[in-house]
């Protein structure tokens, strides 16, 4: 890897650690999947990956260092980088994408039906959120195949199915996230079982939130810095 390239590196792990500070005092709001998403497209695996890394250090410095924080970012934006890398240079795939977004449209509303245990506080907010999920991740699933119909041979085609595929994916990873410090937290801080249930169940305040700002966010950002990495990338050629 040259040092064109890992100077370019080293700018977007700065610039996602200011994109998460900066919206660090919003709950529920993150952007730093909607920047970082069509870097690793555009940059590739290893440069994400490099990036991923360099960020998930990087952040300590304001946020201290927490081992099981520090362990959870590692590998999450390992996977994100290596999944982002390989989608950005293939075109998307409508069935599995669709299968995806309705996948997961279901599951949010079965949730939102059948109810998350949370305090009563916030199990209507909750619920409304999850509400809100599905119809997003339906939307998408409908507006994936109308786009597929109706621009079939056009080369708008590509560019709107990239968009529904990568926010699809987004949303999909935001949980992965969820889940992996699930399981990394209550292991490394040797909670309790009833602890690990509470902090599991707990952590849905954040994931649902911050699973629709992925999509809105993703749906919106993708294609456009997707350009501006593609026009830096051809006008900056690593040595």
């Amino acid at each position: 890897m040259g040092a064109r390239r890992l100077t370019e590196c080293a700018l977007m792990a700065a610039l996602l650690v200011a994109v998460q500070y900066a919206l660090g005092f919003v709950a529920g709001i993150e952007l730093v999947t909607a920047v970082f998403a069509p870097f690793c497209a555009v940059f590739g695996a290893k440069s994400g990956i490099l990036t991923g890394a360099a960020f998930s250090l990087l952040r300590c410095l304001i946020y201290g260092f927490y081992p099981s924080v520090v362990l959870l970012y590692l590998i999450y934006y390992t996977l994100f980088s290596l999944v982002f890398g390989h989608v950005g240079g293939r075109p998307p795939a409508p069935a599995p994408t669709v299968s995806l977004l309705l996948a997961m449209s279901a599951s949010a509303a079965f949730l939102g039906t059948l109810g998350v245990r949370v305090s009563v506080v916030y199990q209507t907010k909750l619920r409304i959120m999850l509400y809100v999920l599905s119809a997003l991740l339906a939307a998408l699933a409908i507006f994936y195949i109308a786009v597929s119909i109706k621009y079939k041979g056009s080369s708008k085609r590509e560019s709107f199915l990239e968009t529904a595929t990568a926010a699809a994916i987004a949303a999909a990873l935001t949980v992965c996230f969820t889940l992996l410090d699930d399981l990394i937290t209550p292991l490394m801080m040797g909670y309790s079982k009833e602890a690990a249930a509470g902090y599991f169940y707990g952590s849905f305040l954040a994931m649902i939130p911050q699973a629709v700002c992925a999509v809105v966010s993703v749906s919106a950002l993708y294609m456009p810095l997707k350009r501006l990495f593609l026009m830096i990338k051809s006008k900056t050629p690593p040595f």
